[in-house]
């Protein structure tokens, strides 16, 4: 599918995959609790049995006359798990359903007691014909909440984790995925978890180091895959590791099965905080007030929301404005500051940092002079507490919140997951008046999602790409009726979804091919290279060259016309012979290349 880069921002939320079906989701949840009280079941089914087999023998032998003692009637009514039964007669409804239900019960048994002895062995055995699955390496709060988010959708889960007394196994086991016990970067127990057959590989471990090894091994047991393309997601808890990385990736060669991805979750928790907590608003503008944020903790999430909220504010184009004021709390204030602006060279143009240097256990913080002017008033709009500790965090957002209730000042406090302490800001609206100004954000449970995965580097320029086709088409006068993949992202089948990816992922190559390559760029003011005719031209045959090799990989035949159900197009011809209307599509779509790049916040430079 040949399409434009799209000049307009790409949201992270909004964009999971489909629900499933009602139907889909009561099996699923059916087999869970089926899962998680067998045992239980199979008591009262043996009970059941019995007691049906009693109340049934009572009744014969009444019938038939003769007056058995109780331990007698309990033994025959046993023996019909052995499908023994004797006498002749009338038979009432419960001898025949213990009849029916004791054999049944007593093979359930064997059967889940033969499971449970061998439950690994079988674990491995139905891993062998596993196939496009999601595997998770490490279980900590990360891994669960991915685990779970996946099995909601109804997708399969391997979970690799090496501790074997992570009480969170269980926890994994119950809402349906199989968990693995090992060490994640060990290629056996990768290839054991069919990571040549998975979909995605997500790694969430608790280092670097161990997510880099994950990826490595990974690739190597891809090479030489056919069909769909391996995701390999990796966690990097260092921000300036993962972006060096991503740059990396981005401008390497790679193997047609396989795509890797690095991912931070304070960076994307940042986007998603200030998507949901927004600093400024239309009213402020109207009211002309610049917007003075206060950011408690400028370490890992911290200093994103720092950066984001000032770039926010650049591309909102109120740069050329008045500065908006951000005050950094922290015990390395000032460091921070003059860091922030030597790596951001906007920045202090855009954003007026104030440091305010102290420990939040201080008297200092305690008096919180930095949160009003000298007559009293409130002099800042927005306070996000930004700690690591959930503890410190919470401590220090209901102290600052003691200063300003009265205010009107919204407090933000960076919680863990949405359990401990964050549940003591979830009561009812009701009952908590006198903390009403005050929010938790939930990290890992607003990160570690379905939008984890839709919102990095290649997906984030796939969709664009996508959308600004379906824009071009029916600015044409194309209809969904007449071009079925003029659809949102959510909608558009999976193929042409890889499609894109694909076409975003060749951007390297393109590039290469006209001596430019790929950096990250703290730059917010860097103009977008523009191609020379001949070099548009150049990566435009590129473009059709990869876009006909892929359609004949995928079955693809030329035809009179396009038709998805039939596979046929008519542009699976040698670019000398392709109509100019189809060349101008790719030439239009390698034209925005600097563009695409740019949403991800890549640049592209001449080498």
């Amino acid at each position: 599918m040949k399409k434009q880069n799209s000049k307009e921002p790409v949201k992270l939320r909004n964009i999971r995959s489909a629900p499933p079906t009602a139907r889909s989701s009561l099996l699923s949840r059916l087999s869970r609790w089926l899962g998680n009280y067998k045992w239980l079941v199979i008591i009262l089914l043996w009970l059941a049995a019995i007691a049906l087999g009693y109340i049934g023998y009572s009744k014969y032998f009444n019938t038939i006359g003769e007056s058995p003692s109780f331990m007698e009637i309990l033994y025959r009514a046993v023996q019909l798990f052995g499908l023994e039964s004797t006498g002749s007669g009338p038979v009432s409804w419960e001898l025949h359903a213990a009849r029916f239900l004791s054999p049944i019960v007593a093979v359930y048994t064997g059967v889940q007691a033969l499971a449970s002895v061998f439950h690994e062995q079988i674990q491995l055995f139905r891993l062998r014909f596993l196939k496009d699955h999601i595997i998770i390496c490490g279980l900590g709060r990360k891994g669960l909440l991915l685990s779970r988010e996946f099995r909601k959708n109804n997708e399969r889960v391997v979970v690799i984790e090496q501790d074997v007394n992570n009480g969170m196994i269980g926890l994994c086991k119950e809402h349906g995925s199989t968990v693995l016990t090992g060490n994640a970067a060990d290629r056996e127990l990768l290839r054991k978890a069919g990571v040549h057959r998975a979909r995605y590989i997500i790694s969430v471990c608790g280092g670097d180091g161990a997510n880099a090894e994950v990826a490595v091994h990974a690739r190597e047991l891809t090479r030489g895959r056919k069909g769909r393309v391996l995701s390999c997601l990796v966690h990097i808890l260092d921000l300036r590791l993962c972006n060096l990385l991503k740059e990396w990736e981005l401008g390497m060669g790679r193997p047609d099965t396989f795509r890797l991805e690095f991912f931070n979750v304070f960076e994307s928790g940042a986007r998603i905080l200030l998507y949901e907590y927004p600093p400024f608003s239309e009213a402020d503008e109207v009211r002309g007030t610049i917007p003075h944020l206060v950011v408690v903790g400028v370490s890992r999430l911290g200093e994103s929301v720092v950066v984001n909220a000032a770039r926010n504010w650049r591309d909102a184009g109120k740069a050329d404005g008045e500065r908006i004021r951000i005050t950094l709390v922290d015990k390395e204030a000032e460091k921070i500051k003059e860091s922030l602006y030597v790596r951001y060279p906007q920045m202090k143009r855009v954003c007026e940092l104030v440091p305010e240097q102290m420990d939040i256990e201080s008297s200092e913080f305690e008096k919180a002079g930095f949160l009003t002017d000298d007559s009293g008033h409130g002099k800042v709009s927005m306070i996000y507490v930004c700690l690591d500790n959930d503890s410190s965090a919470l401590s220090a957002a209901l102290t600052l919140y003691q200063r300003v209730r009265t205010l009107d000042i919204p407090v933000v406090v960076r919680m863990t997951h949405d359990a401990g302490l964050a549940t003591l800001l979830q009561v009812e609206d009701s009952e908590r008046k006198e903390f009403s100004g005050i929010h938790a954000f939930k990290l890992l449970d607003l990160t570690c999602t379905l939008d984890l995965i839709f919102g990095c580097t290649y997906e984030i320029m796939a969709r664009a790409i996508h959308e600004d086709y379906v824009r071009n088409e029916r600015e044409k006068g194309f209809t969904p009726e007449t071009n079925p993949a003029l659809v949102p992202w959510k909608d558009l089948p999976e193929h042409l979804r890889e499609s894109n990816r694909a076409q975003a992922e060749h951007i390297h190559f393109k590039l290469e091919a006209i001596g430019c390559d790929v950096a990250i760029t703290n730059d917010w003011d860097a103009q977008p290279i523009v191609f020379s005719p001949e070099e548009v031209e150049l990566m435009a045959k590129m473009e059709h060259e990869r876009f006909v090799e892929e359609r004949l990989r995928e079955g693809w035949k030329r035809g009179a016309r396009k038709n998805l159900s039939k596979k046929t197009t008519s542009t699976l011809v040698p670019w000398d012979v392709l109509p100019e209307e189809e060349r101008e599509k790719d030439r239009n779509a390698v034209r925005g290349i600097s563009t695409l790049l740019a949403m991800a916040r890549f640049q592209v430079y001449r080498l």
